[in-house]
């Protein structure tokens, strides 16, 4: 019994938490999915929210330096100056407008005035910047002089990189392109444009040939408009993304790339284009995702100690709660095998009237037979020697009967030595006299002496219930009413069969005959806990088990066909110390 509650605690348990580990491994491969989802749409939005800042913010600048050219073009006569190509007159109008840009925050850092032969007229260059050449070479003026048309795009021919926006200037009378003005811008705007509208962000410009600029921070604003340049965060960016540079790759618009402890998205969709639409480089944004990142995570974590703290209950639960549980079916299975013997008690009494009717009347007539021969004076010494010895006889025989019955309600409480063939011949003899009132023949075939280990009584018990149960099917059958007992040994496994010739069990019950309280009887008379008790000793042997099946057998060339109860342990080997 302890053996089936342990196995079943076993496989209850495994289940649970195998169970449990499952459903812990989807919801949390779920919920990881889920978070990896939101982690990858957020990267995904903040670089569209960078693309678009970017692209937003250059059409706006190209439209607002336009027109602010436009505006000084036509109220300040600054056609006709060109025409004249009066240099001191665009002196002196455009040397305000150079500073004035600065009080509107944008970074200019040249403005040159041309004819329509791309003569310089006019030219103010920031005192930080370095020429790359000599002559001019603007795509953004040549374009806007032929197209007649405002032209704008990254330029690097003659300065370091920067931001050209040229507006050609038409002579309305005639017509026609009278020269064109230019403005450079320093690329640092766009830095400063998106640190206005995103936080924890770094930023730097990757220039053609895959190398950080470093020329961007270049700038004589006054002291109070510096921090739209900002030199020592450009440096601190530009060292930042030196350390990755090899690590991002161009052709992807985000990269998720770890810095010592953090985490980042690199953008690299910003792109730096020509006038020609031709890449002259990127915009490298860094946007800080630790924070998000971490609290993602921090939900993982929250599932594994979840987990873990549940897994430590249910452990606590099932060890208390399996302990317990073993306890309260012991102690049921205690009971029900007292309830067992004591509801076998009455049967145990009429079986002992039984045995003793006969005694008893023989007995009787013995004491009478004495008391004649008394009167009649024929009672010598040798007749009543004889008399008194058949008495004893009749009384050794009646002492053995409560003996046997009373040994067999005798519970061990230490396994010991028992023997197979002995139990079985003590068994039979209980129960000889109710088998013979119902004429049931027992063909015993267990012989040899075949030992095991087990409580006192343990094999009597099981073989009487086994052939009491087996009277009670044969007691109204007609026809021959045999019980077959038998051996068969396979190396140390021996296996016990009690066949019957009664008709089988109803295959419905035949799974469940050996379950408590569960009876055949029609008559109401049984208590359903004679196989129960069964199984209880076989479980308390040596891999020890029992089984019932349906089958055919035969008795001197008869084929008969009833219940088979198979008892099957493992025996004790001879020499083996006990």
């Amino acid at each position: 019994m302890i053996k089936t509650i342990e196995g079943n605690k076993n496989r209850i348990i495994t289940v649970t938490f195998i169970l449990l580990f499952g459903m812990f491994c989807f919801f949390s491969l779920a919920d990881l999915h889920k978070r990896m989802s939101d982690y990858r749409f957020f990267a995904t939005k903040i670089n569209a929210i960078i693309q678009k800042t970017y692209v937003s913010e250059t059409s706006y600048l190209n439209l607002r330096m336009i027109n602010y050219v436009t505006a000084i073009i036509d109220e300040r006569g600054v056609t006709n100056l060109i025409k004249d190509r009066d240099r001191s007159g665009l002196k002196k109008i455009f040397d305000p407008v150079y500073w004035d840009f600065a009080k509107r925050f944008v970074p200019v850092i040249s403005l040159v005035i041309v004819d329509s032969e791309q003569h310089i007229l006019y030219q103010k260059l920031d005192t930080a910047l370095k020429m790359h050449a000599t002559g001019l070479k603007s795509t953004t003026l040549e374009a806007a002089i032929k197209d007649r048309k405002p032209a704008y795009g990254f330029e690097t021919d003659a300065f370091p990189l920067h931001y050209s926006i040229s507006v050609p200037v038409l002579d309305k009378t005639t017509n026609r392109v009278a020269g064109a003005i230019e403005v450079g811008i320093n690329p640092a705007w766009f830095h400063f444009k998106l640190r206005w509208f995103l936080d924890n962000i770094k930023t730097a410009i990757v220039v053609k040939n895959k190398s950080l600029d470093q020329e961007t921070a270049y700038s004589s604003l006054p002291d109070e408009y510096a921090f739209i340049v900002n030199q020592d965060l450009r440096k601190n960016d530009i060292r930042f993304f030196e350390s990755i540079l090899r690590r991002i790759i161009m052709s992807k618009d985000i990269l998720d790339l770890k810095v010592g402890d953090r985490y980042y998205i690199i953008s690299t969709s910003p792109l730096l284009l020509t006038h020609h639409k031709e890449e002259a480089g990127r915009l490298l944004v860094a946007y800080d995702m630790t924070e998000f990142r971490n609290r993602q995570w921090g939900y993982i974590y929250v599932w594994l100690i979840f987990f873990a703290s549940t897994a430590c209950l249910m452990l606590l639960v099932s060890f208390i709660g399996f302990r317990k549980y073993e306890r309260i079916i012991t102690d049921q299975g205690k009971k029900l095998a007292h309830r067992s013997k004591q509801c076998a008690l009455g049967e145990m009494l009429s079986y002992i009237g039984h045995q003793w009717r006969q005694p008893l009347n023989t007995l009787s007539l013995t004491v009478q037979n004495i008391e004649l021969q008394n009167r009649l004076g024929k009672l010598d010494g040798p007749m009543l020697e004889k008399q008194v010895a058949l008495a004893n006889r009749n009384i050794e025989y009646l002492t053995q009967v409560i003996e046997d019955w009373r040994s067999l309600l005798i519970s061990g409480t230490t396994r010991q030595v028992i023997d197979l063939a002995d139990s079985v011949n003590r068994a039979i003899g209980i129960v000889a006299p109710a088998l013979e009132s119902c004429r049931i023949h027992v063909d015993n075939r267990i012989t040899g002496s075949t030992k095991t280990l087990g409580f006192v009584n343990d094999l009597v018990q099981l073989t009487v219930n086994i052939l009491l149960n087996a009277k009670d099917a044969l007691a109204t059958r007609e026809g021959a009413r045999i019980i077959q007992l038998s051996t068969s040994e396979e190396g140390d496994i021996v296996t016990v069969t009690f066949q019957d010739s009664g008709g089988g069990i109803p295959e419905r019950l035949l799974e469940k005959v050996f379950e408590a309280y569960l009876t055949t009887k029609d008559d109401l008379a049984g208590t359903g806990l004679g196989l129960y008790l069964c199984r209880q000793i076989a479980e308390n042997l040596d891999s020890g088990k029992v089984w019932a099946e349906n089958r055919e057998f035969e008795v001197d060339g008869t084929r008969l066909f009833g219940a088979c109860i198979s008892l099957q342990f493992k025996k004790l080997s001879e020499g083996v110390p006990v």
